[in-house]
């Protein structure tokens, strides 16, 4: 059985190590188009409020082991592109440039949401960033490390911009937020009790 999974961070990872216990036998494949794997992305907020941790404190797990001790074929800088589900095969390009496909039986996407990047003039400018990959986190921590920064802007409202407030404003800077939405999906007692904490503070 060929198992295909796309995303190769903590929770891709976590299916393929589960995947080898349950089956020893079974072909393995990871696509992450990133050269970072198993790590935890929800630990990046709290990593950056400190600026002595280093980002790649979350990685739980070097590639190295998944290739070498649990046979696992994991292909870092290979972004897939598209998924035939009538051939069962999964293809794209590698960051080299290589188109690539690969058949599987079963397949599993754990590739995360991705930042909403709204069209606004400007978003190509030095200093602009979202937060999704360990890749986004070092260059997060490099800007604070190498720039003067002391005041920030945060585009949504969602838990991850709530949770980077928090960090940003837990290394003494000032935060501002704009947004169409606070907290969707939150009841609205939840949205008021966090609306004043954080205009509190």
């Amino acid at each position: 059985m060929n198992f295909v999974i796309i995303g190769g961070d903590a929770a891709g990872m976590s299916a393929a190590s589960r995947a080898r216990r349950n089956q020893p036998d079974m072909q393995i494949t990871v696509l992450e188009q990133t050269s970072d794997v198993s790590y935890s992305a929800c630990g990046m907020p709290y990593n950056i409020a400190d600026p002595v941790r280093k980002i790649d404190d979350l990685v739980v797990r070097r590639a190295s082991v998944f290739r070498q001790k649990q046979n696992i074929n994991l292909l870092t800088g290979h972004r897939a592109d598209f998924i035939d589900r009538a051939n069962k095969m999964v293809g794209g390009q590698s960051a080299d440039g290589r188109m690539f496909q690969y058949p599987y039986d079963k397949l599993l996407i754990a590739t995360g949401a991705s930042p909403i990047r709204p069209e606004l003039p400007g978003l190509d400018l030095p200093g602009v960033m979202t937060l999704k990959s360990l890749k986004d986190g070092r260059m997060i921590k490099q800007q604070m490390a190498d720039q003067s920064v002391s005041r920030v802007v945060i585009i949504g409202m969602g838990y991850i911009g709530m949770e980077m407030a928090e960090a940003f404003s837990a290394r003494n800077l000032e935060v501002d937020m704009i947004s169409i939405d606070f907290l969707p999906g939150f009841h609205s007692r939840i949205q008021d009790i966090v609306r004043e904490t954080l205009e509190a503070h």
